[in-house]
């Protein structure tokens, strides 16, 4: 089975056990241990995976890491763990617990990589600033209730066949770049500043005046960014299915979605976008930004990613999103919330007059 696969059925079955999962060990016994193992690492080998691993700094003891990784028996990977019901994804919550893993990370020296996780989202920490001193920002974070193939294809770097020293600190030094970048990218998207209006001015010599080009730069970008979104438009402003190719032989293109809610009603609209919001609405948009707020908010989504407003809410996934984006996202959503849904992809029909 495919490292994406295997992690699916993991946060699967996280989501069916969370509720009896009631302290951080719990969390490390359920979560992070399954996890590691998924990674390639035997956790009941301890000159391979070590718990309490001991970290004592100067004349502070019995300072432990709750996981330590090993290679050639020394510690290259330390795994602080929490509770999961401790939100790590707030950043005051996460620095207030990476104190530990910064003192860890100081005591281990060999130490390149920490890991800060409550067994569903995981925050990758180097020293890439300073040796041997953990950046305050992470260059990687992976989210097991929002798993992509990109964001697999970096964590495959940890795995236990392909992770090396050299290569991870590469990883970690190209992530925290492009993570840069985008930033950099996206603030020019809000506000363009002189030099970047002033590189496209310079390279074509439009023939308006300088001072209305950057409005005519900001327009530009962002029609460019969506036209990225949009790969294989199919006339009604929808996404192509992108389902893998052995799912693709069995369907013709383009599909639609075709929605039982638990109550039996049946959800089916010519336009598989209507059909993907009628569902999330029947469901609960506040309920829903509970378990997935990447999806619902009552804040406008980046220009990037996009969203249609209903009501104080705003919806991602009407914009460059396929038949079979939305079936994973409606079922994940409804595995979080514990409902049944059954979520088709049925062959779409010539709309009728």
């Amino acid at each position: 089975m495919a490292l994406i696969e295997e992690l699916n059925t993991l946060f699967n079955q996280i989501t069916d056990y969370k509720d009896e999962v009631d302290s951080e060990q719990g969390t490390i016994d359920a979560f992070v241990k399954p996890f590691v193992r998924l990674l390639g690492y035997d956790d009941t080998n301890p000159t391979e995976v070590k718990p309490e691993y001991n970290a004592d700094v100067g004349i502070k003891k019995g300072e432990k890491v709750d996981l330590a990784i090993l290679k050639d028996g020394k510690a290259v990977i330390l795994i602080e763990c929490k509770d999961w019901r401790v939100d790590i994804s707030n950043e005051d919550i996460a620095k207030k617990h990476c104190s530990q893993l910064f003192r860890y990370f100081i005591a281990v020296q060999e130490a390149r990589i920490g890991v800060l996780t409550n067994g569903i989202q995981y925050k990758f920490y180097a020293d890439l600033k300073e040796p041997n001193r953990m950046d305050e920002v992470p260059f990687f974070q992976f989210d097991m209730s929002d798993i992509q193939s990109s964001l697999v294809n970096v964590l495959k770097n940890f795995t236990k066949d392909k992770f090396d020293l050299d290569n991870a600190r590469f990883v970690a030094v190209e992530l925290k770049h492009r993570g840069e970048i985008k930033q950099i990218l996206t603030e020019q998207l809000e506000t363009p500043t002189n030099g970047f209006v002033r590189f496209f001015y310079d390279a074509i010599k439009p023939q308006i005046a300088k001072q209305d080009f950057t409005d005519v730069v900001k327009r530009a970008f962002n029609e460019f960014i969506d036209e990225q979104r949009q790969k294989v438009p199919n006339g009604n402003g929808e996404q192509e299915d992108e389902a893998p190719k052995e799912g693709k032989k069995n369907l013709a293109r383009p599909t639609n979605l075709r929605v039982t809610m638990p109550n039996g009603d049946v959800i089916h609209h010519h336009n598989g976008k209507e059909t993907y919001i009628e569902v999330l609405e029947k469901l609960g948009l506040e309920e829903v930004m509970r378990v997935r707020p990447n999806i619902v908010s009552t804040e406008q989504f980046s220009l990037t990613t996009k969203g249609i407003k209903r009501g104080r809410f705003w919806v991602r996934g009407t914009e460059g999103y396929g038949t079979y984006e939305r079936k994973v996202e409606l079922e994940k959503v409804a595995g979080l919330l514990g409902v049944s849904l059954l979520v088709e992809r049925v062959e779409k029909t010539p709309k009728s007059d």
